[in-house]
């Protein structure tokens, strides 16, 4: 007996160790996933979360929907619940868990790149990976998928990689462990969180990068394979049944892309049966963009997604109403205008909201308000050295004089009294570049 016991106390010790990182791989995902993870992590937590703020608005879809709508300048109860690299079948559940843990929306807004109605590419790598979904409804995906015999779900081994994933199993999660280290990942994808917070989901192509590809491209056809257009019907009925408004927006490309006279009669096509199975539904088609738009040949970039989401609000404004901007609004406004290179952009930023842009170009010293020709209710005075600008209720900052032929720009946030950034331009044309 005693042998048996120490027996027991060497393999328990012998094994220990995996055990101890098995546990580790359950409880604290944070500290080892990469990539995506953390965003899926949070949209997992924001959606089967109990509600404590009615959001009428939300937004599904794919990266191209995520870095598209910009709640922050939608409306204050708009949020945006599409994920990278999800297909119609992923979002149905996203809205079931939703509509589970949340008052329905009044409106939801629907956006997919053609190539998520032909397959996917994310099911494994990150849905899987990241436990976005409950087992049943991981386990259901995979049964309509042998229905449809949809391959791209159907991996050569998937029940038992399917396993694998739930199981949290080494073979899964082992080259993420050891890549991450002990804990070296955590603070990052908490960081990540709290920007998720703070633009209320959307996370994709967060910048203002620039596409810098051009070479002319057309798409050729439009077509849904049967597994996703079933999908994207069933997420279209439960809209339907719940009440809730659906808006189907195809998003713009860069310049460059055409399409051609066979895409254009396909796509009509679909939406036509589309429209006569659901006809409360509204189909928009945005086609192009500028290229200063992009982040690349897909995604809007932080400004793009100002014009797409301001565009949207204009085509209906009923959907978002016209109340002052709230406290986060503002906070994830500010922080966008952080992000910007292009001066000239700026104006388009403050535009209609409470922010006052001052610009120094060695010359003079001028304002902008983004209420329109309302007096600034701050002073710039000339120190010693440089300037400052003395606000109310609030000490001055400091402001460097320019470099000579550069412009100094302050933009400041009236709704706080509070800085929000300065940056150093150069002119060329009507375009004011980052001075390095």
């Amino acid at each position: 007996m005693k042998n048996i016991v120490k027996l027991l106390i060497k393999c328990v010790c012998v094994m220990l160790p995996m055990i101890v990182i098995y546990i580790y791989t359950w409880v604290n995902p944070l500290a080892y996933m990469d990539e995506e993870a953390p965003h899926y992590l949070w949209n997992k937590e924001i959606v089967n979360s109990g509600e404590d703020f009615y959001y009428d608005t939300i937004i599904l879809g794919d990266s191209m929907a995520n870095a598209a709508y910009m709640p922050e300048i939608l409306s204050d109860t708009a949020i945006n619940l599409s994920l990278g690299g999800m297909t119609p079948v992923e979002n149905y559940y996203v809205l079931q868990d939703w509509l589970r843990t949340h008052s329905a929306p009044k409106v939801c807004y629907i956006s997919f790149q053609d190539a998520h109605f032909v397959m996917q590419d994310c099911f494994w790598t990150r849905t899987m990976y990241a436990h976005r979904f409950r087992t049943e409804q991981s386990r259901e995906i995979l049964r309509t998928a042998e229905i449809f015999q949809e391959v791209t779900f159907l991996t050569e081994n998937y029940w038992t990689d399917f396993i694998s994933y739930e199981l949290r199993l080494p073979n899964k999660y082992i080259a993420s462990l050891m890549n991450a280290g002990f804990n070296q990942r955590y603070e990052q994808n908490v960081e990540s969180q709290k920007m998720d917070e703070l633009h209320r989901g959307r996370y994709v192509a967060r910048g203002a990068d620039e596409f810098k590809g051009g070479e002319r491209a057309a798409l050729e056809e439009f077509y849904a394979n049967p597994l996703f257009e079933d999908y994207y019907r069933r997420l279209i009925g439960m809209c339907v049944d719940h009440g809730i408004q659906v808006r189907i927006i195809k998003l713009p490309h860069p310049e460059n892309v055409s399409y051609t006279e066979e895409y254009i009669a396909q796509y009509q096509e679909f939406y036509d049966r589309l429209k006569a199975d659901y006809p409360g539904i509204t189909v928009d088609w945005i086609a192009t963009y500028d290229k200063k738009c992009f982040m690349d040949a897909n995604h809007l970039n932080t400004y793009g997604a100002l014009r797409l989401s301001s565009d949207i609000k204009e085509l209906y404004p009923d959907d978002f109403g016209n109340a002052p901007l709230s406290k986060r609004q503002v906070e994830a406004v500010s922080d966008s205008i952080r992000s910007v290179k292009r001066g000239e952009q700026l104006t388009e930023w403050i535009a209609g909201r409470d922010y006052t842009i001052y610009v120094n170009d060695g010359t003079q010293i001028f304002s902008i308000s983004g209420l329109g020709g309302q007096e600034s209710r701050n002073e710039v005075c000339r120190l010693e050295q440089g300037l400052a600008v003395k606000r109310e209720a609030a000490d001055a900052w400091q402001w460097e004089e320019p470099v000579i032929g550069d412009y100094t720009v302050a933009v400041m946030d009236n709704y706080n009294q509070k800085l929000v950034c300065q940056k150093s331009f150069w002119k060329e044309g009507d375009t004011y570049y980052p001075a390095e």
